[in-house]
């Protein structure tokens, strides 16, 4: 029986890690990995899903961000980058289509 525990625990991790990455959509895609490296990457918050808020939401939230991480001294992602984290949440937003 303990020979089955590194097993079970190993399992169990596997599908906390899967069951973590698919709260949000398309979670291997570039623009996923951009948001959650820069907007909940390095212990700051877990990834917010898309789905929780509307299109404003995220164009403020984004403003919003960008300015606390520059106050914070934190790097920030290029224009093209920030493009991409907005296309993605604006794609995956609640009531978007």
């Amino acid at each position: 029986m303990s020979r089955l525990l590194p097993f079970c625990l190993c399992t169990a991790g596997l599908l906390l890690a899967l069951s973590c990455s698919s709260k949000l959509p398309e979670p291997e895609s570039r623009p996923a990995q951009l948001y959650r490296q820069y907007c909940s990457g390095k212990g700051c918050h877990d990834p917010i899903p898309p789905k929780r808020g509307g299109t404003q939401y995220w164009e403020l939230q984004h403003k919003r961000m960008l300015e606390l991480m520059r106050q914070q001294g934190r790097d920030l992602p290029s224009l093209a980058q920030q493009e991409e984290i907005l296309s993605y949440l604006r794609r995956h937003a609640q009531g978007a289509k």
